[in-house]
């Protein structure tokens, strides 16, 4: 299992690296940060599932600065979940950053709340980048499970890729599609 899902990572951040950056504009469509088109991401993989509208850190512990720095984020976000609506996604990430700075990979887990209490959980790894004028993009997998035979079903075993973007502003994005 663990090799399949490293399989799917290298998979995935191949095509994330490859289509360029994007965010999600007023009307939640996603564009290219350049041209102002859709995204290829949006071509191929459909409408995203998931688009955050709000998130906030939580919790930022530093666990160690001797071989690489390795941190553990915790965050609550809000979001709308296609076919559900609101959402909120509590999470927790442990990041590993390169030496150079500005390239880092996370793993972590997460719950998927409905309004009405039904809940998801999902792993997530991912591959991050700092640009030059200091945007962090976070591009990954999350695999969803859950018991639910409501409105969060079609998660069950859902593959999801999420794009992750904080800029330093302090605006941030949050986009997942289905890996169909």
């Amino acid at each position: 299992m663990k090799k399949l899902v490293s399989g799917i990572v290298l998979l995935v951040f191949s095509i994330f690296l490859s289509n360029g950056l994007s965010i999600v504009s007023a009307q939640g469509k996603v564009y290219d940060e350049y041209s102002n088109i859709p995204t290829n991401l949006t071509k191929i993989f459909g409408e995203p599932i998931y688009k955050e509208t709000s998130r906030q850190e939580s919790d930022s512990i530093v666990l160690d600065v001797k071989e690489s720095i390795k941190t553990q984020d915790s965050y609550i976000a809000t979001g709308i979940l296609q076919d559900v609506g609101n959402v909120t996604d509590k999470s927790t990430f442990v990041t590993t950053h390169q030496p150079d700075g500005n390239i880092s990979s996370s793993t972590g887990h997460g719950i998927i709340t409905t309004v009405d209490g039904e809940i998801a959980t999902y792993t997530g790894k991912d591959l991050g980048m700092t640009d030059i004028n200091g945007t962090e993009t976070y591009r990954g997998i999350e695999i969803f499970q859950t018991e639910s035979d409501g409105k969060l079903a079609f998660l069950n075993n859902l593959i999801g890729l999420y794009e992750y973007k904080s800029w330093l502003d302090g605006k941030k994005s949050g986009i997942i599609w289905e890996w169909k």
